[in-house]
């Protein structure tokens, strides 16, 4: 095909899951053929997943790109119906629905001098590729990674071979691998032990990401955070992911995810984030109670 008429078959083309793996009881990596995307994402930036035409809308951090194949990757970690969604119906060679992005603002990458990356469970897939970009630009890259348990820890291996072993933390809350203790733990001992950071970033819950502010802003440490905020439309227009950051509020889904962590009102977040609680427990139930056995057997007579 001519370049003009590749480029309209890829435009019309349904994404495809080209590569599926498990990485936790919860976690998946899924790698996506979507050169649309693979072209264009940047580190920082989201795409909005949808399984089928019924299923809810879940933003997703690219984790990592490969334009050659015209594939990007991100990870999935079952907790909501849209996530159990994905990793249920979505094998390898699977078409998916609905694909938008590379959406959000890319993360400012420029030498801040030594930076501390702290990813909470699903953060530290969302920060490597922050990691990677960081150190392209010269800095003095750490990665804090934090979770539960061992099973919520990820990227390890990857940061390692990128950062170095002795560049890489391991903190637990629940069993004894790493260290013990949760993000708190983590940024008071590195800067007791290593040194004071020029830069955190932080990526996982709002309770997380309150947890480092507090520290960054009793220390006058440049902070800057991917805020999980909930998100619709994606496109700036249903006004769900709003943030209120200093005085203003911001469309994160525009202007985030990343944002000056220590402006975030967190508690603010978490807040809006409870709206729907309730409502995310219910989908999700009628999902695997209702919707799963019916399409699995379904699939069987297929």
């Amino acid at each position: 095909l001519k370049p003009m008429a590749k480029g309209v078959v890829e435009l019309l083309s349904k994404p495809k899951v080209v590569g599926k793996r498990q990485v936790s009881p919860r976690g998946y990596f899924l790698e996506v053929y979507l050169p649309l995307v693979a072209q264009k994402a940047k580190a920082g930036q989201f795409v909005t997943f949808q399984a089928t035409e019924l299923s809810p809308r879940q933003p997703l951090q690219v984790v990592d790109v490969d334009p050659q194949r015209g594939t990007f990757s991100v990870l999935v970690e079952a907790h909501n119906r849209a996530t159990v969604e994905l990793v249920e119906l979505l094998e390898e060679g699977a078409e998916i629905f609905n694909v938008e992005g590379p959406n959000g603002t890319p993360f400012p990458v420029e030498k801040y001098g030594t930076v501390l990356l702290v990813g909470q469970g699903w953060g530290a897939a969302a920060n490597y590729p922050i990691a990677k970009e960081l150190l392209s630009a010269q800095n003095e890259v750490y990665a804090a990674l934090v979770g539960g348990s061992r099973e919520n820890i990820y990227c390890e291996e990857d940061y390692k071979k990128l950062l170095g072993e002795d560049k890489v933390l391991v903190y637990t809350e629940e069993d004894d691998y790493g260290r013990e203790g949760g993000v708190s733990e983590a940024v008071e001992a590195f800067i007791k032990e290593v040194k004071t950071p020029d830069l955190i970033v932080f990526a996982g819950s709002p309770v997380g990401g309150e947890a480092v502010a507090e520290i960054t802003k009793s220390k006058g440490i440049k902070n800057i955070s991917l805020v999980a905020s909930n998100m619709l439309c994606t496109g700036g227009l249903c006004l769900t992911c709003r943030v209120k950051v200093g005085d203003k509020m911001v469309l994160n889904c525009i202007e985030g995810p990343y944002l000056d962590g220590n402006a975030v009102d967190w508690k603010m977040v978490s807040f809006r984030n409870g709206y729907y609680w309730d409502l995310e427990k219910e989908a999700l139930e009628y999902f695997i109670n209702k919707l799963l056995p019916k399409l699995k057997r379904k699939k069987q007579k297929s």
